[in-house]
């Protein structure tokens, strides 16, 4: 029987923890799984239109959305499902805030990045959980990108 360093088995499972806690949504992720008013609702889609790279027949069957808590404020993540995916298993994501009674993008103009899947925190920038996506480039290659809140948007992070 082998032993491993104890510092080998904390590293191997603190990968696998982080890897547990990314996450997409589901078809059962929908606007009115969420909640949201028919106001609440074209807030989304008004912010989802100013960086969509295209335009479905239909945002409420593209978009999937489910409630999060971003710390200091309620938040929703959205992700397109058919039109706003590529062949790789991305998908155009975004994550909105509450902001004076409005739903509002926290990314700038068309910034919404393409992720396979997602974690909030564990770390927050200005009282709002960081945001961390994970996309797929091919069969055998990812990568991780995680967004700071700079008190207006979440800005890609670089170490």
């Amino acid at each position: 029987m082998k032993v491993f360093p104890v510092a080998i088995l904390a590293a191997t499972f603190a990968v696998a923890l982080v890897f547990a806690q990314m996450q997409s949504l589901k078809p059962s992720d929908t606007f009115s799984a969420a909640g949201l008013s028919p106001k609440e609702v074209r807030d989304v889609i008004n912010g989802v239109e100013q960086s969509a790279y295209d335009i479905p027949d239909s945002w409420e069957q593209e978009l999937r959305v489910r409630r999060v808590n971003l710390g200091l404020t309620p938040g929703l993540v959205v992700e397109g499902t058919m039109l706003l995916c590529g062949g790789t298993g991305n998908c155009q994501t975004w994550v909105f805030r509450k902001s004076n009674g409005k739903w509002v993008s926290m990314f700038a103009g068309d910034q919404a990045p393409l992720a396979e899947s997602f974690q909030f925190g564990p770390s927050a920038t200005r009282a709002i959980k960081d945001f961390t996506i994970h996309t797929n480039s091919s069969a055998e290659a990812g990568k991780r990108v995680t967004y700071k809140f700079n008190g207006r948007f979440y800005r890609a992070s670089h170490p």
